[in-house]
Formats: structure tokens, sequence, C-alpha cells
């Protein structure tokens, strides 16, 4: 019996084939295809592995309807649709060039939607976006069924077999110590979600800019947002009514930002000129909203369209002894636009 078979009461994939028989995923679809070309050892070798493994032929017709295309699922569950669109289109198009099939599927349950989505669809890997690639629930599932995956943007990318990062950290401290440098020193701040690994590096590099100019983080200053619009709404209103508000606010997203300078101008509040905002992550908003948006750019694309680069890597080097690259760090910029200036002279 070989060690696949020994893994449990998951189903084999193409994956396991592919491996057990020592060929390549191309090889196993052109052999499961029945076209040509193919030695005929090395077709006996494919069907015999599948036999072994109790492979059902009927998932390959489900996996292949498009060719020898294979499919990766792209899970996600953050409320930002800017973001959703920026990380399904990066994903999209590396998987256009590597002739590979995206499925995006939202995960709002977690563990559940991601056991469904592989018993239905057999992905040959999957990508995991916050908060889905800090759950341990789906960790260990997805080591369990013996999947390939990568995480983009995890809490711990040293934990991690093969992740994208970007440090948040860093990103964070920048663009707050743009506004100490411009003299802002009542610098309100507007979390993330509490369930994004993210939220917690971006506050905590806020802080270290904070500390650099002798501040500490001041409570009253500060509320807990959810990265859509609504709650950046709600958590603006409540920092632009204090008595004695802020002079600059820093939005841990730019759905969360846009909705700050909406709430300003309700209040005939000058963005710029009475009130500094920034956001993070560089959205399409950012470029639309007016003023328009000084922000930091988060690689979102490229992190998505490197995650199915790595992926699709580690899925061939799985074939063989080799090891592949397993972390890659992207960079961040600060982009400055219209929205963040000097504090007025009677701030």
């Amino acid at each position: 019996m070989t060690q696949l078979a020994t893994r449990g009461q998951r189903r084999s994939t193409m994956v396991d084939v592919a491996r057990e028989a020592g060929v390549s995923l191309k090889t196993v679809s052109r052999v499961l295809n029945k076209e040509s070309y193919v030695r005929e050892e090395t077709k006996t070798a494919v069907l015999d592995a599948a036999a072994r493994l109790d492979y059902k032929l009927n998932q390959a017709a489900r996996t292949l309807r498009a060719g020898t295309t294979q499919i990766v699922a792209l899970l996600v569950n953050n409320p930002s649709r800017s973001y959703l669109e920026n990380v399904h289109f990066g994903a999209l198009a590396k998987c256009h060039e590597l002739s590979m099939q995206l499925v995006l599927d939202e995960c709002p349950n977690g563990v559940d939607d991601v056991r469904r989505l592989i018993k239905t669809l057999s992905p040959v890997g999957l990508i995991l976006t916050p908060p889905l690639c800090d759950d341990p629930d789906v960790i260990e599932l997805l080591e369990a069924q013996g999947c390939t995956y990568v995480l983009v943007a995890p809490v711990d990318p040293d934990s991690a077999k093969f992740s994208v990062n970007m440090d948040d950290m860093a990103a964070a401290k920048e663009i707050t110590e743009y506004l100490l440098k411009l003299g802002h020193r009542r610098i309100g701040y507007i979390r993330g979600h509490p369930d994004h690994g993210a939220s917690v590096k971006r506050y905590a590099g806020y802080s270290q800019a904070l500390h650099a100019y002798g501040m500490e983080p001041d409570p009253a200053l500060m509320r807990q947002g959810y990265f859509d619009y609504a709650s950046g709404l709600e958590c603006a209103e409540s920092l632009l009514d204090m008595p004695e508000r802020p002079t600059a606010i820093f939005a841990s997203n730019d759905d969360m930002a846009a909705a700050i300078i909406a709430a300003a101008y309700r209040r005939n509040i000058a963005v710029p000129g009475q009130l500094s905002v920034v956001g993070f992550d560089d959205t399409p908003i950012a470029g639309i909203i007016s003023p328009h948006l000084t922000t930091i750019r988060q690689p979102i694309s490229d992190l998505a369209a490197n995650a199915v680069q790595l992926l699709s890597e580690n899925i061939a080097q799985s074939f063989s002894s080799e090891e592949g690259e397993s972390t890659i760090f992207l960079q961040h910029s600060l982009v400055e636009r219209d929205s963040a200036g000097p504090p007025a002279p009677d701030a």
C-alpha cells in the first residue's frame, strides 16, 4: 500500500495520481483524456496508479471540462469589495497565463465552506487570503487532505509552508510618520477588522511611529472598524464629533478612508485644509474620490499573481526531490495625493 493511500478517507486527486506514477499533471491529463503521443509504458503507469489510489475517472471529467486546465480555488472572506476585485484580478490574470482555471469562493463559514469546496471541485491547489490564511482549523483540514496551498499575507510567514507577503507594520509606520512630519500630533486611527492579522500589524506600525516621536497612542483617538465603508463612516462620525477632533485620521484601508472624507464633507470640514485623511491599499477608490486619497500602495494584484505562480511551481516540484521557493515578500510604497497636508494654523 502506498503512503498516499494511508492518509485517511479523502478522495484521491489527479495530483496524487501524478505523484504516484512519477509523471507530470499534464501527462496524467493526457492519459485520462485519451490523447495520443503518450508512450504505452507511461500510460500504463498512470492507469495503474489511478487504480491503486481508487481514483475516480469521473472526477477527471469534471475537473477537465476545459481541456487540460486545472482548477485553482481562491478563497476569500473580506468585506472590502475593492480588495476582492484586486485580488481576483491578479489571480485570474496569472491563471490565464498558466492555462489554469480560477474559481473564486467566499467562505464566511470558514472550515465548513472549505471542506465543501474541496469535496465539490477537487482543486489542484488553493490560495487563502486573510483571515482564512490564519484559521488553524482550515490549515489543519488542508494538511489532513494533502492539499497544496499558498497563504496570502499570513500573520506569521515563517510558520507557513508557502506564502506571499507584504510588511504591513513597516507600511503603517511609514504613513503615520508621513503625517507626523507634516506636523500632526492628534492623529485619529481606525482599526481594521479584528479577525484579520493585518489589522494587528498596521496598528503596531501606527504605534511604533508615535513612539518614535515620544508619543503614546491615545485610546480616545481610536475607533474599531471592519474594513468596510459603513463601519468607516460610523467611526469617522464619532471622531469628527469630538469636542477636540483629530487634525488627521489614518484609516486601515481605503474603503474606510473614503468614508471619512464623506463624513467630513457633510460637516463642511475641508480635506486637507482642516483635516488630513490617509488610507491603506491603494484600491481604485483612492483615485476616484475627491480629494484623491494619499495611501499605502499594497500590491494586492501582485500578491495574488505571485501566489498562483508559487502554487503552480510547488505543485510541479512536489513530483521531484527539488525544494521550491516557499516565501515571497513584495514591496509597498507611499502614494502621495491630495488628501493630506499640514494641520491648520489654529488646530
